[in-house]
């Protein structure tokens, strides 16, 4: 089976992105719909891996004076042979599947793995010490984001399925083999759309002493993502 090549989504709400390597996403899953229309927050798996939700699996230290910095995303065949391989990587299960996940400057490589994606460079809003969380997503057709700020960048790489994200600048919309990016310190709300469960990698960067994000309170979505 030919592997698509991983293409990559731009918008006004989102910073410059790049990506490389392939993407092959599977066959969509059926799931039973989250208990809540709205998420109110990604939060600790805690073996909820699979889930419709939002689940952190992981997480590394982040040191904004490092220059400019990408997201790097690879896939392996297994985590029993493999070794953390510095301090700005972490090997984490997600989607049932696994993968090296790095936050580093533009020319980092992992050692092994297919090259999935590099997203970036990601735009921190201060110096201070960041933490790079990373998370599953799964949402369900019609399965919202609480209405929401982080206080750094968010990424997304679409294993399945389609997505809509909705901020005050407008919309961007995204599908499986693509990845897309928004800075952070923007209000914005995530929908699944389409007729399939959407699954993502996600990630968000952080100042260290800083939640992922906060609920916004003044801004509302125009409902521009629509149903589908």
């Amino acid at each position: 089976m030919d592997v698509p090549d991983l293409r990559t989504k731009a918008a006004i709400c989102l910073c410059g992105i790049s990506a490389l390597g392939g993407c092959s996403p599977s066959e969509p899953t059926p799931l039973q719909p989250h208990s809540s229309a709205h998420l109110t927050a990604c939060e600790p798996a805690n073996g909820r891996e699979g889930t419709p939700g939002c689940w952190v699996v992981g997480s590394i230290p982040v040191s904004p004076s490092t220059g400019p910095l990408y997201w790097h995303v690879y896939e392996v065949e297994s985590a029993g042979q493999l070794r953390q391989a510095d301090p700005q990587s972490r090997v984490i299960q997600a989607q049932g599947r696994t993968w090296i996940v790095a936050v580093a400057g533009e020319h980092w490589r992992a050692a092994t793995g297919r090259h999935v994606a590099s997203v970036g460079p990601l735009q921190l809003l201060s110096t201070k010490p960041h933490t790079a969380s990373f998370m599953e997503a799964t949402f369900t057709p019609g399965l919202a984001s609480r209405i929401h700020t982080h206080p750094g960048p968010e990424a997304w790489v679409v294993l399945e399925g389609t997505q809509c994200l909705e901020t005050p600048e407008g919309i961007v919309r995204g599908a499986a083999g693509e990845a897309m990016m928004v800075r952070g310190g923007i209000p914005m709300q995530l929908f699944g759309t389409g007729t399939s469960v959407r699954k993502a990698l996600v990630l968000i960067v952080h100042p260290t002493d800083e939640p992922l994000g906060t609920t916004e309170k003044e801004w509302r979505p125009k409902g521009l993502c629509g149903a589908g």
